[in-house]
């Protein structure tokens, strides 16, 4: 019989632009996130951008809280 995959959370620190190119890893077990995980963003006082979004990582199962930060000026 199967065994059901544990449960685990992680959080998650990446600008927009590097999310929205899969960059960003699980910080369980490294898998690559992105948009086609289908994040759940939570939406922002004023209509402004998301800065927060949550989902479960399709390899491990952990629920991950995701951060957007603004890139480092160049």
């Amino acid at each position: 019989m199967a065994r059901k995959k544990r449960s685990g959370f992680g959080d998650l620190v990446t600008d927009r632009a590097s999310f929205d190119r899969a960059e960003a890893r699980c910080p369980q077990c490294r898998r690559p996130v992105g948009p086609a995980d289908n994040p759940s963003f939570v939406s922002s006082f004023g209509g402004a951008a998301p800065q927060l979004a949550t989902m479960r990582c399709g390899r491990c199962n952990a629920m991950l809280t995701i951060r957007f930060e603004d890139a480092a000026p160049a």
